[in-house]
């Protein structure tokens, strides 16, 4: 938890019982035989990786997947051991940081694994390791003429242990046909490896579109992301049996209201004049915090239980809003960017169609310096002493 006294009124409250409500959701659906490895990468798209790994480990989870060493060290660091796959590429300059501190690479190239066997060899250890193909995503990944030749010469090598093959689905939540005809060239180079005696402990495919939408993708393990973070890949997907929770919410604080003559430019480049005379809110939150400034004129955040207009030019620290038509505005009343308040919602969903990306990255994007707060069994306590403090005078 950041310090109080570092803190400004702009934070988000993550809910841990969502997580592992998801996790939960997700594992009653693909069954007791197939293993759940939580995708905390991106610093836990957001939510904070160590507290969200934590929750989906106590849900059920088993293993834990980053991106890059660095996320991994972070994992590490906060005291959790259970296994941690790295999904992308690894520099040879950070292999000894990756046994150090216990990390299990992804090999999709041939001298990779050679450099790598070379170390454990050195060092006397044995390295576990995943090896990924490339099956239609187009990014890193072994290519299906070359896999099954390389594969088999890897899983040779001194002082590696293959513990896992996988591939990646590129269009799980919007193209059936194009995600069976990956999963058939997956099954068929496992079949290969199979007749040449090479064998996994884990085989995996799914991402959280697979897990919710294809039960061909299962395999024996599932990495969970985004939807563990109660979010669906699509929107055609929020009808299936699978009902996910959201677990953040995006929060702030209005710091200023002020009475506008009719003509008044908001912000920067004067893209809004108000029409009549206007009550307008500032909120402390800005596209430095990730409130993309692609959102100027377009959105609406919840005040009092009510929608108000984001008007002008969103700042890097800063936003404004019309609240001329909610009664009652005043300092320090909460305002909920993505989240609910009172019966009204906004979702990352609304926002993110505004700009024209997906739920992913705006998510990812609220930056570090927004104060992030956990709560578990509805205790919200510490989140309620923090805000009570966070006030202004007049």
């Amino acid at each position: 938890m950041n310090s109080l006294y570092s803190a400004r009124p702009a934070w988000v409250e993550i809910n841990l019982d969502a997580i592992a409500h998801n996790v939960e959701q997700v594992k009653t659906l693909a069954g007791s035989e197939v293993e759940i490895m939580a995708v905390v990468k991106a610093d836990g798209y957001g939510h904070g990786a160590a507290a969200v790994a934590a929750a989906a480990l106590e849900a059920g989870a088993l293993s834990l997947a980053v991106a890059f060493v660095e996320e991994g060290i972070d994992i590490r660091r906060a005291g959790i051991n259970a296994p941690v796959l790295l999904l992308g590429y690894t520099d040879p300059a950070q292999f000894p940081a990756l046994v150090e501190y216990n990390l299990i690479p992804t090999v999709f190239g041939y001298d990779t694994a050679l450099q790598l066997s070379a170390l454990a060899v050195r060092k006397g250890i044995t390295l576990p390791m995943h090896l990924k193909v490339d099956t239609g995503m187009g990014r890193i990944g072994l290519l299906p003429d070359e896999a099954v030749e390389v594969i088999s010469r890897v899983v040779r090598m001194p002082g590696l242990k293959a513990e896992g093959l996988f591939t990646h689905l590129a269009a799980a939540e919007e193209d059936n046909t194009y995600t069976m005809e990956q999963l058939h060239l997956f099954s068929r180079i496992i079949d290969h490896l199979k007749d040449r005696g090479v064998k996994f402990k884990y085989i995996h495919a799914a991402n959280s579109a697979g897990s919710l939408k294809c039960q061909d993708s299962h395999y024996n393990l599932l990495r969970l992301g985004l939807s563990m973070y109660g979010y669906y890949p699509s929107p055609a997907m929020e009808s299936g049996s699978v009902k996910l929770k959201p677990a953040l919410t995006f929060k702030s604080r209005v710091v200023l209201v002020k009475k506008m003559p009719p003509g008044s430019a908001i912000s920067y480049g004067c893209t809004y004049r108000t029409s009549e005379e206007a009550l307008i809110a500032t909120i402390p939150v800005g596209y430095a915090d990730g409130y993309s400034r692609l959102l100027s004129n377009k959105s609406q955040v919840l005040i009092r239980g009510h929608r108000a207009q984001v008007v002008g030019r969103v700042c890097m620290d800063h936003l404004m809003a019309d609240v001329t038509n909610i009664p009652g505005v005043h300092l320090n009343d909460e305002v909920v960017l993505y989240g609910k308040q009172g019966k009204e919602i906004i979702t990352i969903e609304e926002i993110a169609g505004l700009i024209g990306t997906v739920n992913y990255e705006l998510l990812c994007s609220i930056d570090k310096r927004v104060s992030r707060f956990y709560f578990q069994n509805d205790r919200l306590d510490s989140i309620h002493d923090f805000i009570e403090d966070l006030t202004f005078s007049e």
